[in-house]
Parts: structure tokens; sequence; C-alpha cells
């Protein structure tokens, strides 16, 4: 399960004290295209909950699933609207942090990716977001964002659409990456280069743990690959 939390301040600051809001992703369907269970608690209110339906696993950022996960719980089965241009009456958060752990048996598990929001100097409004993760390295925007009440949800997946997509509203959803495959000695396989981040990476940690005396090869056999895909680690 990933457990995404939202903070004031700095990310080696973050704590139970200073948490905006969590966020839970579970798994509910692991296949390739996978479907997951959404709850998300803020510091104030009640807790909602959301299901993301066949999700492409291993095939785009982190970021992306964990915007389109907000997006079901904020925005359930419904467009999201453009964000609200911000004025000089607007709610605003000077800097806040977000950490994506993968929990480990209820206790903080380990930082697969995290990021940081900073509204810029003397601008209203106004922010500057770095996002980082594990396989696909870190991305960046600026972005504006107003609304007379801080929804620190909206404002997260906001955040997160303009560093991947450059707009305040999700992009297409992430495709399916399948190796282009060919037979070898009656085998179908692959070249293990040929497959797109943040595939190859993940599917070569899982070779590694499935095979963990056997070196590294060039070509993988297909069924390993789809193995991976319904692999739930």
């Amino acid at each position: 399960m990933l457990h995404v939390t939202v903070h004031i301040g700095e990310l080696e600051n973050r704590s139970l004290h200073n948490q905006l809001l969590s966020l839970d992703i579970a798994y509910d369907k692991v296949e390739a295209l996978a479907s997951y269970l959404v709850a998300m608690l803020p510091r104030q209110g009640s807790e909602m909950a959301g299901h993301l339906r066949d999700y492409p696993r291993w095939s785009g950022s982190l970021w992306d699933l964990v915007a389109r996960a907000i997006a079901q719980v904020v925005y359930p089965n419904q467009a999201i609207p453009p964000a609200i241009k911000p004025d000089r009456r607007c709610a605003y958060a000077s800097r806040i942090c977000v950490a994506v752990e993968a929990e480990d048996m209820g206790s903080r598990g380990r930082l697969l990716a995290n990021a940081e929001i900073a509204q810029l100097e003397g601008q209203r409004g106004m922010y500057r977001a770095v996002f980082r993760e594990d396989i696909l390295g870190e991305r960046s925007a600026e972005f504006a964002y107003g609304s007379k009440r801080m929804d620190y949800a909206d404002f997260v997946m906001r955040a997160i659409c303009w560093a991947l997509y450059d707009q305040d509203t999700l992009g297409p959803r992430p495709k399916l990456l399948l190796p282009q495959t060919m037979t070898a000695n009656g085998v179908e396989c692959f070249d293990v280069q040929g497959l797109a981040e943040p595939a190859r990476t993940g599917f070569t940690r899982y070779l590694a743990r499935k095979y963990p005396t056997q070196a590294p090869a060039a070509l993988a056999r297909a069924d390993d690959y789809v193995a991976f895909l319904f692999n739930k680690s």
C-alpha cells in the first residue's frame, strides 16, 4: 500500500503534528490494469473514499497515480474543473511537503517519492513545485493557485498536473508498457533495454528478486514480464 502524507514545512521536519492530510492507495485488483481503493483523511473533516479502476502498472510516474487517486476522491465520476485564478484575497500556503511511502506493517516505510511546494516570494498565489521519485527522477513547475479556502488535496493534485502535463488538469492516462517480443529457441522473449521507464527498472529489480543467483541477461522471457505485472510487490 502507498501512504501519502502532506505536511506544513520542510520534508525533514514532517510529523503527525504538522500533517494536513493522509492518502492511502491500496490494491483492490492486482493485474496489468490494476484497481485501487483510495482513502483520504484530512486534518479537519471526515474520511473520504474513492476507487481508481484500470490503471496500468509500471507505466508512468508515481505522481500520476497519486494525482488520479486524489481526483477520484475530490471529483468522483466527474470532470475536473479548471483551477480558480488567485487574487489579493485568496488563501495561500507558504511551504508544504509531500511524502509517498511504501507502508511497512503500519510504520513509516520506504520513501518512494517526495515533493516540496513553496510560494514565490512576494507573489501571492504563485508557487514553485519540485517532485522527486525513485525511478523517474525530478520534475518541477511554477503555477498559480487561488481559492478562498485552501483545499490541500486539490492543491497537490494541481501542482502534480502542472509538473507532469503543463496544465491544471490531468493529461491522458499512461498507456500500458508492453515489450515487443520475438521467439528464440522456442521461447517468447524480449530485449530488456527496449522497455521504457519505469517498467525497465521495476522489471530488472523483480528479476533480481526472483532469480537472485542468476546474472542479468539481455533477453528476458515474456512470461516473466507477465508475472511481473501481476505481482503485488
